[in-house]
């Protein structure tokens, strides 16, 4: 068995396991107590001043003077209220982690990701090292573990993701930034975050998190490439070994190592700086297909966490969110999305609206989606219609993000050689519906019956078709 050192070249040796590049949809919980005010400011930018358009942001902007969050804050719980007295309505008493598992495994989901600790320092798991925990207060449950078993009943991968590296607040100290080895300032900036002794505590709870759930991936959240200062490089090395005397094959996203969480890389960046199984964009997709597996990260709205103020327009429209989703697996990409519980346990009926949507398509049109690879090139728009490629063992799948009408034209001839018009078929509800194609010059023209019986995108299953990057 391979025997990981702390360094970059020895940890990227590791592969992406194949699951996780046959999984492509991930759900992200953001779930603390931050879901009890759920608020954040419209219309601000992430990383701005004196707002966030992030709910999960709000332990760091109660206590920025002269912020919208401040002055919400005030207004609304009076000048008093400390962030940890939200743990006291931090109920889940309307939480059934399996009716979650039974919801994140019918709409199709591959893994789940939990936040376990957020920014604001409070552990969703019975910690040995934290006093004030979701085992200690507010709903004095493991809601970690909880939701692991009930995840993992129903074989759905789990990961337990960890923000703690830069966090904004500490319970059991006053205000921001409170504990004594952290120096204070916005967690993006050069001359903020912890100091050698809060390090030590920071990675004790993530190894115990590691120790006590076995991840299946290791997702962390590190706001700058500061890796050596954080000793990164050896909890990975750590996890990697630990999975092998496990017998279980893991992945580690790309956060330890570049500061290009947000979108593509930093100008003084290269692929060369990414280090980890997987990149995570975040709110972000890429316009062409990446060699190497990725994982888009978003909100179904503009917050991770529940924010209340956010209406169906701030929301994915089902459209949207189907189209986004087979870019994404068309670029070679996963999809984490996410959804924010309220302070109950309760997921807001408009996200699981758009969940449930998602799921009604992959039901007819899952086969183009999971396990597969992408093909020669990801987008087609020599037609009438976009259409999106994804190739699973033989079979191109040719996705039109509209309905093309009696046929769907395609440039298939334009990338691989094809002695023959292959065989085709449409995808509906009642299974494979085949149609005929035909090679018109250097096009290929599939003829399409009546519009079948589902929304949002279309897929046809074109057999015996050559992937020149699986040659």
């Amino acid at each position: 068995m391979p025997d990981y050192e702390p360094t970059w070249e020895s940890l990227d040796a590791h592969e992406v396991p194949e699951w996780f590049r046959d999984a492509k949809l991930g759900i992200f919980v953001h779930w603390g107590l931050y879901s009890v005010p759920a608020w954040a400011p419209p219309d601000a930018d992430i990383g701005g001043e004196d707002a966030s358009p992030y709910a999960e942001w709000y332990p760091y902007y109660m206590y920025e003077d002269g912020s919208p969050t401040r002055e919400y804050h005030r207004e609304t719980y009076g000048e008093d209220l400390e962030y940890l007295d939200f743990a006291d309505d931090f109920t889940a008493e309307n939480w059934d982690p399996d009716r979650w598992a039974d919801f994140f495994a019918d709409v199709g989901a591959g893994y789940v990701v939990l936040t376990a600790e957020h920014h604001d320092g409070y552990p969703l798991w019975d910690s040995h090292y934290a006093r004030h925990t979701a085992a200690t207060s507010g709903p004095e449950r493991d809601l970690v573990g909880d939701l692991c078993e009930a995840v993992r009943a129903r074989d759905l991968r789990f990961a337990a993701s960890y923000h703690a590296n830069f966090n904004y607040y500490q319970p059991g100290f006053e205000g921001r930034f409170g504990h004594p080895d952290f120096a204070a300032g916005h967690p993006f900036d050069d001359d903020a975050g912890p100091g050698p002794e809060y390090v030590d505590f920071m990675n004790a709870k993530h190894r115990e998190l590691i120790r006590k759930y076995r991840p299946d991936l290791l997702w962390f959240d590190v706001p700058k490439a500061d890796s050596d200062h954080l000793e990164a490089k050896e909890l990975v090395a750590d996890y990697y070994n630990a999975a092998d005397e496990w017998g279980k094959e893991v992945a580690v996203n790309d956060r330890a190592s570049t500061d290009s969480i947000g979108g593509p890389l930093a100008e003084d960046e290269s692929d060369d700086a990414i280090h980890g199984d997987f990149e995570t964009p975040e709110y972000y997709t890429y316009d062409e297909i990446r060699d190497d597996p990725w994982e888009a990260t978003r909100g179904i709205g503009h917050s991770f966490g529940y924010n209340q103020i956010e209406g169906e327009d701030d929301h994915l429209a089902p459209v949207e969110l189907v189209h986004s989703f087979i870019d994404v697996v068309s670029k070679n990409g996963n999809l984490l999305l996410n959804v924010g519980p309220r302070a109950d346990g309760a997921i807001p009926e408009i996200q699981r609206e758009r969940l449930a949507a998602l799921g009604d398509w992959l039901s007819v049109n899952g086969p183009a989606i999971f396990g597969t690879r992408p093909w020669a090139v990801s987008e087609d728009s020599d037609g009438d219609v976009q259409v999106r490629y994804t190739w699973r063992d033989g079979d191109l799948f040719a996705v039109a993000l509209d309905w093309p009408g009696d046929s769907l034209e395609l440039s298939v001839p334009s990338h691989v050689s094809l002695a023959d018009a292959p065989d085709a078929a449409l995808l509906t509800a009642d299974g494979d519906e085949e149609v005929s194609a035909t090679l018109r010059d250097d096009a290929l023209v599939v003829s399409l019956p009546e519009r079948p019986d589902h929304d949002h995108a279309y897929a046809v299953r074109l057999s015996d078709v050559a992937n020149p990057r699986q040659e």
